[in-house]
């Protein structure tokens, strides 16, 4: 987190704007240089030298999270943290059990590829424990961060930094962006393997009652007094454009893990989250604050995160009963139907199972209804949640999509998925031009002052009558 002349605001590092962007291939390892403020490493590409900071290159190299940094200043360094089984079949990285490497930063395929070069490849696991090598070995009171980088010829950079005043083929390096190393062949396949990693499958409470939890703070004040506590959350913070490329042709994936049936609780999305803090340093069973888990590396920001593609399922009752409303609803005048559709709910990034269907335990469906309406394209949605407690309420909606309707769809049912199976209002604005609520008619009816359950028929006339009102309100919205 710390980067030479950078400003914090909160969790927010701020680089210095007046600085020099530079790419280059290194052609020759240079020696280390020591000066009042600190060791720096010389590099060369051709004949314009660059002179790195020590720990901006280890951290560009090594420091990518304070879990590395922890290990990197342990005894037992990487060893510690991990150690690697090889068979026919390939090799697995495997987190020791008491390991503090969080679970979470093997969703990013960079923070893998660079697990998979730190302890795979001789000159990177060298490196690393060198780190505290020379901190046991340094002599003065003020320790000036030292290590012996890896053979570094044929890597490239991307660097910030400023020209030497006196000699113009000097360059002082400020912060890297980007490193990639050379080609590496791993040979056989490469896994990994996290003793928390578990495959969870949502089950119903065995006394009928669905639990509720109430939203986080999605951005807790970092407070350097508090102590993060062993049973809140981690404050996750990856900081965007540093980008570590491993040269390899494989992927790396991370084992599923064993089966965990776990009673998933609905959030209340009424009730605003309360404000919370974060503080740094190991957790503790007396501490009350988030743990800040800030990072590079991890966002995997040169790759789009693009959404998967819709997928198409076989249909449920439900689905059955939305297709018959839709079809009638196509027979009033103005409307032209285009198609209708039965598609799965997209995974989420951040772990919420609410996207996954209790009964079948595979993700649940949803409807899409595409027709015209006065030429104008519209979509319906109807998410299937029979499975989920009566308190969770979500209703159709109408859509008209900015742009492309694939892509709008894309994103704004991923965004339901992410929120615990509710949209989101900021995605629906951001790629839709209308966003329309529709409420299901209620099942019973008043008759004589008296509640009558409507019949079947009953219910569709009232469905579709819902239905058109949205569509004809959309429609006056627009104009």
């Amino acid at each position: 987190m710390l980067v030479l002349n950078s400003q914090y605001n909160n969790k927010e590092r701020i680089s210095r704007k007046e600085r020099t962007s530079l790419e280059v291939s290194i052609t020759e390892n240079g020696p280390q240089m020591t000066s009042q403020v600190g060791n720096s490493i010389l590099l060369k590409d051709g004949n314009l030298k660059l002179a790195i900071p020590s720990i901006e290159l280890a951290r560009a190299l090594f420091l990518h999270n304070v879990h590395l940094t922890r290990t990197a200043l342990r005894p037992n360094g990487l060893q510690g943290m991990a150690f690697i089984e090889t068979d026919k079949s390939g090799t697995i990285i495997r987190f020791h059990k008491l390991s503090d490497y969080p679970l979470k930063n093997l969703d990013s395929k960079g923070a893998c590829e660079h697990i998979r070069w730190l302890l795979l490849n001789r000159d990177a696991k060298r490196s690393f424990n060198s780190i505290y090598q020379h901190l046991i070995e340094e002599k003065t009171a003020n320790w000036k961060f030292s290590f012996s980088p890896p053979p570094l010829k044929g890597w490239g950079f991307r660097l910030f930094g400023e020209y030497d005043q006196e000699d113009t083929m000097l360059f002082h390096v400020e912060e890297i962006k980007r490193v990639k190393t050379p080609y590496f062949d791993y040979g056989k396949k490469v896994t990994i393997s996290h003793p928390k990693k578990r495959k969870l499958i949502s089950v119903e409470p065995s006394n009928g009652n669905q639990p509720e939890v109430n939203r986080s703070d999605p951005d807790p004040q970092l407070d350097f007094r508090a102590t993060p506590g062993t049973q809140r959350k981690r404050d996750i913070v990856s900081e965007e454009g540093f980008r570590f490329i491993c040269d390899s042709d494989d992927e790396v994936k991370v084992l599923p893990g064993n089966d965990q049936r776990r009673v998933t609780p609905t959030v209340n999305m009424n009730e605003e989250p309360k404000s919370d803090i974060s503080g740094v340093g190991h957790a503790s069973d007396g501490g009350s604050a988030q743990e800040l888990d800030w990072a590079i590396n991890r966002d995997d920001c040169g790759e789009p995160d693009v959404p998967e593609e819709p997928k198409e399922v076989a249909p449920t009752s439900n689905f059955h009963i939305f297709e018959k409303v839709i079809k009638r609803l196509m027979m009033l005048p103005e409307y032209e139907h285009q198609s209708t559709q039965c598609l799965a709910m997209p995974k989420p990034d951040n772990g919420s199972l609410i996207y996954i269907n209790k009964f079948t335990q595979e993700p649940r469906t949803y409807h899409c209804a595409y027709f015209y309406y006065q030429q104008i394209p519209l979509v319906i949605i109807e998410v299937d949640i029979s499975d989920i407690s009566a308190k969770h309420k979500l209703g159709s909606r109408l859509f008209a999509f900015r742009e492309s309707g694939n892509k709008g769809l894309k994103y704004v049912m991923k965004a339901c998925s992410e929120k615990g199976v509710h949209w989101d209002p900021e995605i629906n604005d951001e790629y839709c031009s209308i966003v329309m609520g529709i409420k299901h008619p209620f099942k019973t009816k008043m008759v004589d002052g008296d509640s009558v359950l409507r019949t079947t028929s009953e219910y569709e006339i009232a469905w579709i009558e819902a239905l058109h009102r949205a569509v004809q309100r959309s429609v006056t919205q627009l104009s």
